[in-house]
């Protein structure tokens, strides 16, 4: 009798435990969004996103008529905590082709954007009390913006092209977003067109994105664009924009698809070459020298698929420094992999996405220490539309 009674005791335990595990998950915390729209012929590319100090979420994405080939329009929104929206806007001309990142600045969110004319670029200021995007300010030096980030400085570093010279153009902007200096890299050929297919999605998304190295004040920026025939890494000094090392790819078959800064000279990387793609949780580059990004090794993963673009971002998981990477599968899936970088190995992997097909737009570490995922979702396997998963903390073991 004394054990049937231990056992019922036993069951009781585990039945509370569970059940306090359950009311930790709630739907704040854990959610999957796909945000419709009524015309079927509109497409969505989602780019970036950004949890705001009320723990909503500004979204940027592009947007495309299917019938016509033109430029894209710009897209923000505002989504709640719990991934209801608020407010979205379509962004009229002539600002178009919008590159991530949101750039947040002094609690201000912005977004760069092209001249549908001119070419050059704009910044727009997110008013979430307007409930759309305005300009602030326009940079006329930037022709062909194709990258932005954040500076620890507060200002920004913008890759764009000049197409004229045939050069990839460097742009470091202060706070008020006016050029402190500029650095071009010769492409040694004529390569709008490709960029042109890259912009309209008519063609290969390439890989395109910039970055800072340095605790608090950046010693060196990076950029990934075309140099000398191929997309290759590029590295400056902060001071003065000076070419310090490259990093070369191969063509445009080959080269990084990722990076962000550790310390020291060490990075974490996602590289392609062809169809494959491999993961580099851990890598010191030298910044001073030319070297071949196919040398650089890595993981291959044979499940991601040849056109997947990846995503990496520097987390604490359960309190563990983390490098997670967010890419997409051969079966249309999202696939996150978590790396402990005390430790050298794999935290998790997991994959998302069951009902329709999806690839990855922006990854970023949520305030609650979860995981948000901005995905493409394509509807009744047709219809591209912007999708949301939330993932708690308890949920990335």
């Amino acid at each position: 009798m004394q054990s049937i009674q231990k056992i019922m005791l036993i069951v009781l335990l585990i039945a509370l435990v569970t059940s306090c595990e359950k009311d930790n998950i709630t739907k704040k915390n854990i959610f999957t969004k796909i945000y419709s729209d009524p015309n079927s012929d509109i497409s969505y590319y989602p780019l970036d996103i950004k949890q705001a100090g009320d723990e909503s979420f500004f979204i940027l994405a592009a947007s495309s008529i299917d019938t016509t080939r033109t430029w894209l329009n710009a897209y923000v929104a505002q989504i709640d905590k719990e991934g209801e929206m608020m407010w979205s806007s379509k962004i009229e001309v002539p600002s178009v082709n919008p590159v991530g990142d949101i750039v947040e600045i002094n609690g201000e969110y912005f977004i760069f954007c092209m001249d549908n004319i001119s070419l050059q670029t704009h910044v727009l200021k997110i008013d979430n009390s307007a409930q759309t995007a305005s300009l602030v300010a326009t940079v006329s030096e930037a022709e062909y913006p194709l990258a932005v980030s954040k500076t620890p400085d507060n200002g920004a570093l913008l890759l764009g092209y000049d197409r004229l010279t045939r050069n990839s153009v460097l742009t470091k902007l202060n706070g008020s977003f006016e050029v402190v200096w500029q650095t071009k890299f010769r492409v040694m050929q004529d390569a709008e067109e490709i960029l042109v297919d890259h912009l309209i999605r008519t063609g290969k998304t390439l890989p395109f994105f910039t970055g800072s190295v340095g605790q608090g004040n950046a010693t060196h920026y990076f950029a990934n664009g075309f140099y000398n025939y191929t997309l290759s890494l590029m590295f400056v000094d902060a001071s003065g924009g000076n070419q310090t090392g490259i990093g070369q790819g191969y063509r445009f078959d080959g080269g990084a698809s990722s990076l962000i800064y550790l310390q020291g000279n060490t990075f974490a990387m996602s590289r392609f070459s062809f169809n494959q793609h491999f993961l580099l949780p851990t890598i010191d580059i030298n910044m001073n020298e030319i070297t071949t990004i196919n040398d650089y090794g890595g993981g291959f993963v044979a499940e991601i698929a040849a056109d997947a673009q990846t995503k990496t971002k520097f987390m604490k998981i359960n309190g563990k420094n983390a490098v997670v990477y967010a890419s997409n599968t051969n079966n249309n899936q999202v696939i996150l992999y978590a790396y402990d970088l005390s430790a050298g190995t794999l935290m998790f992997r997991k994959q998302l996405g069951f009902d329709h097909p999806v690839k990855v737009g922006g990854l970023i570490q949520t305030k609650d220490e979860g995981i948000g995922i901005l995905v493409q979702t394509m509807v009744t396997g047709r219809f591209k539309r912007i999708g949301f998963y939330k993932l708690p903390k308890e949920h990335l073991k």
